[in-house]
């Protein structure tokens, strides 16, 4: 079967019924991306096996990024509920308060940059704005102005739901946020984000892409510690164009 770059493709049942395997390309890069890095037009079988019927089902790997964030969670609620329930997730400090944040989020969208189709059937996408982040970071709340600025580094990640692969999307994002309180703990949040260290890890299933350096810039709107966010932002590489990495996601921020 023959790759059309930039095009999804399936697989055929024969070509299923000849191996125990999954098949990935890169899928929405451009053209000529794609040959820069060395991909072929051929289409590839990769040992990504799965011991499930489908990428959606249980897998070790995918759980790990998935028990860490609940963790995350868990530790900053156990914190926040020793605090004056006055302050409990108030999205700005007091006036002159100085203080350190985490932050989570799970976030949506993007173009496709690998298509991963399951023998069982099973189909997953990685997409270049998906991904999980656990970060931290710091934040003040000047006396003369009712905005909180934060700064903040997170690891943002995505992989395939296949356990014997590290084929995904890693890369580091820094935050710089002013978010001003409403009433009832409502917030509206904006600011310049910097992704930096972004690299398709192909695993040697497909080539490695390392992107250039990106800034876009973030809103969201929420309440307490509870939030939703979309951020603009566009990946270049070795290539001409863009990716679009854009997303959507809903975030988790607790200031101390």
């Amino acid at each position: 079967m023959v790759l059309q770059p930039g095009l999804n493709a399936a697989v055929d049942a024969e070509a299923r019924s000849r191996t125990a395997e999954a098949v990935c390309f890169i899928s929405q890069l451009p053209a000529e991306a794609v040959s820069k890095v060395g991909a072929s037009n051929v289409l590839r079988t990769v040992p990504v096996k799965t011991a499930a019927a489908s990428s959606s089902e249980f897998h070790p790997r995918g759980a790990r990024g998935r028990v860490a964030a609940i963790a995350l969670a868990a530790v900053a609620a156990v914190t926040v509920s020793h605090r004056a329930q006055a302050a409990w997730g108030d999205p700005a400090g007091d006036a002159g308060h100085f203080g350190f944040v985490l932050d989570s989020a799970a976030e949506f969208g993007g173009d496709n940059l690998v298509d991963v189709f399951y023998r069982h059937g099973g189909t997953q996408h990685i997409k270049a704005g998906q991904g999980v982040t656990l970060g931290g970071g710091i934040h003040f709340r000047p006396v003369a102005l009712p905005i909180d600025f934060a700064a903040t580094v997170g690891y943002k990640f995505v992989r395939t739901a296949a356990y014997n692969t590290d084929l995904g999307v890693d890369r580091v994002v820094i935050k710089l946020t002013g978010t001003v309180p409403l009433p009832n703990h409502f917030w509206v949040t904006a600011g310049p984000v910097w992704h930096t260290g972004t690299k398709l890890n192909g695993d040697g299933f497909v080539p490695d892409v390392d992107f250039d350096d990106a800034v876009g810039g973030m809103v969201g709107f929420g309440w307490r510690w509870v939030g939703v966010s979309y951020t603009n932002i566009k990946y270049r590489g070795p290539f001409s164009g863009s990716v679009d990495a854009s997303n959507g996601g809903v975030t988790f921020t607790w200031k101390f």
